[in-house]
């Protein structure tokens, strides 16, 4: 009998939940909460070339290519850094920084990406590691902050 009253209690308690669940849910013509889409900045491409050569080194230009992989959001304003080093497991040394005032993902533009170059110089026989990194003062909330950093590497011959 005891348990036969429980059950009767738990279906009573279920009942209400399901029903005050509905009631929430479908909120008598209210249209359910809108979620924001964030802003995604991805360094879509790192390429060094040399431009030119000398005897004794190589003269290299580093782009940088980013885009915002997140449909119909803009980032505002942030910048881009560029750091490098010649040896393996070493700290990197900054380069350079460049800005961005803003990257648009709409699809009725024409360039939904933006390039930043540098230009450094790399003697013949080192490997210098490129490292960049797409809004390192955190200035845009972005959906992903875990996909800002590229790296490449270039050997001067």
């Amino acid at each position: 009998m005891k348990t036969m009253r429980n059950l009767i209690v738990v279906a009573g308690l279920l009942a209400v939940l399901f029903a005050s669940a509905a009631a929430v849910s479908t909120g008598a013509g209210e249209k359910p909460p809108t979620v924001a889409m964030k802003p995604d900045i991805v360094i879509n491409d790192v390429k060094v070339d040399r431009i030119s050569s000398t005897a004794t080194a190589d003269n290299v230009r580093i782009t940088v290519i980013l885009l915002n992989a997140n449909p119909i959001t803009n980032t505002g304003p942030f910048k881009v850094k560029l750091e490098w080093n010649d040896k393996p497991f070493a700290a990197f040394t900054q380069l350079g920084s460049a800005g961005v005032p803003n990257l648009v993902n709409d699809p009725s533009m024409a360039a939904m990406s933006i390039t930043r170059t540098f230009d450094h110089t790399v003697p013949k026989g080192k490997t210098f590691t490129y490292r960049a990194t797409a809004d390192f003062m955190n200035q845009v909330d972005e959906a992903n902050e875990s996909n800002n950093v590229e790296i490449e590497a270039y050997t001067a011959r």
